[in-house]
């Protein structure tokens, strides 16, 4: 029997996340899958390569307390097809941009969407969105280390949640998608402004000067996407792309690379830290945190089940 459905997840929200763990481990299990919250449902969608779509012919629904709803399929003997799931998004609500839940960067390691948020710019008296960010982690690595912190009883507050991401052993990325037109300078000096007294103090300059002659001429259409990696190898990975050319992200490389750990923390400190450039995104990414550690926590609830 194929008891290995692929489940598809309307998202409505940029706080939803998937669980960690495999959807398999759910079959015959009447649960509800950790992390669905708010509008969200699940539905069984089977996909063979090429996208022919299987479907499924009776379903078994299972309620939430959030409003949320959970189909799984009966299983289906061999010959089973070659299954994928459908492409997942998480919309930033304030600009429309959707960035995808799950996506491999030139690392070739899977990362999970941890919530979005947009960088407003104040013009005038007047808020003019300049760009929505994403976070993603390497979603099994960071709940785990997550469930490390909360038994250690870390957690209080969604400043606690954004420590842990800043501060975790894992690859993590910031992904920009600008929703108007900017000149690189323009982005780059915005950044630097609140780089320079963190990389000052470092004594480390000439990296930020790396950081922002990269964009220096550069000109950012509406569109153009920014990836900024951090490795756990304390190398800020840099790659650009533009609508006209979106890039392939498994497959692309990186235009720039900078070995700084001090120029990784400073940066995504900017975004994750207290004086966030972005701060209502704060909530949104300790939210998203919370629900990495949920799914760890019934991952661990699951094994100890199963092995009972």
């Amino acid at each position: 029997h194929n008891r290995n459905p692929c489940f598809s997840l309307t998202l409505q929200s940029s706080r939803v996340m998937t669980p960690v763990f495999a959807i398999s481990s759910l079959a015959g299990r009447n649960v509800i899958p950790p992390g669905v919250h708010g509008n969200a449902t699940w539905s069984p969608r089977m996909t063979a390569r090429g996208g022919e779509h299987l479907g499924c012919s009776s379903f078994k629904t299972f309620k939430g307390g959030h409003g949320a709803s959970v189909h799984k399929s009966p299983p289906r003997r061999a010959h089973r097809p070659v299954i994928s799931c459908a492409s997942l998004t998480v919309q930033e609500p304030s600009t429309g941009v959707e960035f995808p839940l799950v996506q491999k960067f030139w690392l070739g390691e899977e990362m999970r969407c941890i919530g979005a948020g947009a960088r407003t710019k104040k013009v005038a008296f007047l808020g003019i969105k300049v760009y929505a960010v994403a976070v993603y982690a390497e979603a099994e690595k960071a709940a785990r280390e997550l469930g490390i912190r909360a038994r250690g009883g870390f957690f209080e507050s969604d400043d606690d949640y954004c420590s842990a991401l800043l501060d975790g052993g894992f690859h993590k990325a910031l992904q920009i998608h600008l929703v108007r037109n900017v000149e690189g300078t323009q982005f780059v000096e915005a950044l630097a402004e609140a780089l320079t007294p963190r990389m000052r103090l470092s004594g480390e300059m000439e990296k930020l000067e790396t950081f922002s002659s990269f964009f220096q001429g550069q000109q950012l259409s509406k569109g153009s996407v920014i990836t900024l990696l951090y490795r756990t190898d304390a190398t800020l990975d840099i790659a650009l792309s533009s609508p006209e050319r979106p890039a392939d992200l498994a497959a692309a490389r990186a235009s720039l690379c900078i070995k700084s750990a001090s120029l990784c923390r400073a940066l995504f400190e900017t975004f994750l830290g207290e004086s966030s450039v972005v701060p209502e995104a704060r909530a949104v990414w300790a939210a998203g945190a919370r629900q990495l550690l949920a799914s760890d926590e019934v991952r661990r609830d699951t094994r100890r089940g199963g092995s009972g």
